[in-house]
């Protein structure tokens, strides 16, 4: 039988290398175009890529793994409402029941589709030692491949790699004594690229602030104080009136076990991930009532957290929703998606260019404000020339290996794109996201100059947006948006699919339009034809752009 290594994410490839040094002959099979670019310059040959065409909808994809994970969450919650009557675990691992249950609907698709194909080969199966957390590569993907092969009893060889010390048994460490009276207590893990401007907000609201150093994504912060971490067991007795947590575990661990059952059908891998998920909650239980008995005499009169759950969202938004604590939420990337609690006094904040309004898990509708990132604005009167060339901005197209977008169907609107600029004596330049190269597919899809697209990753983006003529921002949009706008360069948001909420949410399409490829193309027919058109929408777009911050208020007032 052929020898088949089956790539799964990138992260398979090093050991996949060493697998393939033992072989006189294999080949190589994967499923994420991502991967055409790694695998090109790995060690490993006679690769191919599959594109899975069957592949679900995306958007319909994320709404199914939402409502998986909140079913998920409710029958864990009526299990252990008599232990926990204080709270409610509800939304509590939201984030990383969302992936499991997107990557499971996912991989069990895609392993069924392409078991047929396995028949006639051996295949190779390199297993990430990790049970699901968030989006990182764990044993999920694999395990489904590797359950089905043994129900069809197709021989195969599986390698493990990668296993992690155990991380999941952390809580917040708030000290010995009472808190002191502070203002606000904030939490704002992965705000990467925004820190600095929210820590000068508070600074500059002269609020006292003590700040939850996260577990994981921490970013640079200053605060009047802040909290470090510490491992479950080091945890002091909680105080009078919690349940004993010996019990709760016990019983986590069963219902959670039993809720896995569906899903993880081997014993050993479904016991580990319900150990994981059941720590988790444990340690969440804790930090609840470290909060508590931490801000008992003084409570903080508001929270600053960011949306992006790393972990202490569950306990920090039931202690503010118990006090009626109000809650200020920043994005970690400009714009935001629903929240997945309950809880309505949020106050969502965002950059101007959200595309939606916000809710919460009980579909409610969040106060929203927009705040005055500081950009510089530039534009010019000076009306241009005729149009030249045109940008082609990618965004990231998987996550794991599972797809934004039927990659066929992507695919078509690049080439689409490509043949319009040939067409008429139009440069494309073609700035790929780097991580996600796509440049060999892209060049023997269209045409497109490899080099020229590795050149396009040179510099930054500023100076990419300064080197064309007008911007398409491909498929899902981005906040990449901004750098264009703000110094009046001209973009288009062309759509091959359908969006999922969450994107459609990163930008508003009545400053950026978004539309299909072809109704774009015609929008560009129509700049092509007269270059005042062209003209006269940079105008109005930079001038809509700018406008939006009209409504904004500054962090340091609402705080």
């Amino acid at each position: 039988m052929d020898n088949l290594l089956i790539i799964t994410t990138s992260h398979d490839i090093a050991v996949a290398e060493t697998v393939a040094a033992r072989l006189e002959q294999y080949r190589v099979v994967f499923f994420d175009p991502t991967l055409v670019d790694p695998i090109a310059a790995s060690a490993l040959r006679n690769a191919e890529f599959v594109a899975w065409n069957a592949c679900p909808d995306y958007p319909a994809l994320v709404a199914a793994a939402h409502a998986d994970a909140h079913a998920f969450e409710a029958a864990l919650d009526a299990e252990l409402r008599e232990l926990l009557p204080e709270a409610s675990l509800a939304g509590w691992q939201h984030l990383n029941l969302f992936y499991f249950f997107l990557g499971h609907r996912w991989y069990n698709g895609l392993w069924k589709d392409v078991l047929g194909k396995l028949r006639e080969h051996k295949p190779h199966v390199f297993l990430c030692d990790n049970p699901s957390t968030y989006y990182w590569p764990s044993f999920v993907p694999a395990l489904l491949l590797l359950q089905l092969l043994r129900t069809m009893e197709i021989p195969f060889s599986a390698v493990k790699y990668g296993a992690r010390p155990e991380e999941a048994d952390v809580v917040i460490n708030f000290g010995e004594s009472e808190a002191g009276p502070y203002d606000v207590l904030s939490h704002l893990p992965t705000c990467f690229y925004d820190a600095a401007h929210f820590s000068a907000e508070l600074q500059a609201s002269g609020k006292t602030n003590l700040h939850i150093e996260p577990k994981y994504w921490g970013v640079p912060f200053e605060a009047t104080a802040k909290t470090n971490l510490m491992r479950l067991h080091h945890q002091q007795a909680l105080s009078g009136g919690a349940p004993p947590l010996a019990a709760l575990a016990e019983r986590l661990e069963a219902r959670l076990d039993a809720l896995l059952a569906p899903y993880i059908a081997t014993p050993e891998y479904r016991a580990r991930q319900a150990r994981q998920l059941s720590t988790l909650y444990q340690c969440q239980v804790v930090d609840l009532h470290a909060l508590e008995r931490h801000f008992h005499t003084h409570k903080p009169g508001k929270l600053l957290l960011s949306d992006h759950d790393a972990g202490f969202h569950g306990p920090l938004l039931s202690f503010a929703a118990r006090h009626r604590i109000p809650v200020l939420m920043v994005p970690h990337a400009k714009t935001s998606e629903d929240i997945e609690f309950d809880y309505g006094d949020v106050t969502m904040l965002t950059h101007p260019m959200q595309g939606l309004p916000l809710f919460n898990s009980r579909r409610q509708r969040l106060r929203h404000q927009t705040l005055p990132y500081v950009e510089n604005f530039g534009a010019s009167s000076a009306p241009p020339g005729p149009l030249k060339t045109v940008g082609l901005l990618l965004n990231g197209i998987s996550l794991n290996g599972i797809m934004c977008t039927e990659f066929s169907v992507y695919l078509a609107g690049i080439a689409r794109i490509a043949a319009w600029c040939a067409e008429h004596g139009i440069t494309l330049r073609i700035r790929c996201r780097q991580a996600q190269s796509l440049i060999e597919i892209i060049e023997r899809a269209c045409g497109a100059d490899a080099d020229a697209m590795r050149a396009c990753l040179v510099g930054s983006l500023s100076q990419f947006a300064q080197s064309i003529d007008l911007c398409l921002m491909y498929d899902a949009p981005t906040n990449a948006d901004i750098e264009f706008l703000r110094t009046a360069v001209p973009i288009l948001n062309p759509i091959p699919a359908p969006l999922s909420k969450a994107e459609a949410a990163t930008a508003d399409s009545r400053i950026v339009p978004r539309a299909s490829v072809e109704a774009t193309l015609a929008q560009l027919d129509d700049f092509r034809d007269d270059a005042n058109n062209l003209h006269i929408f940079a105008m109005a777009q930079f001038a809509d752009y700018v406008s939006l911050f009209k409504q904004t208020c500054a962090l340091r007032r609402l705080l």
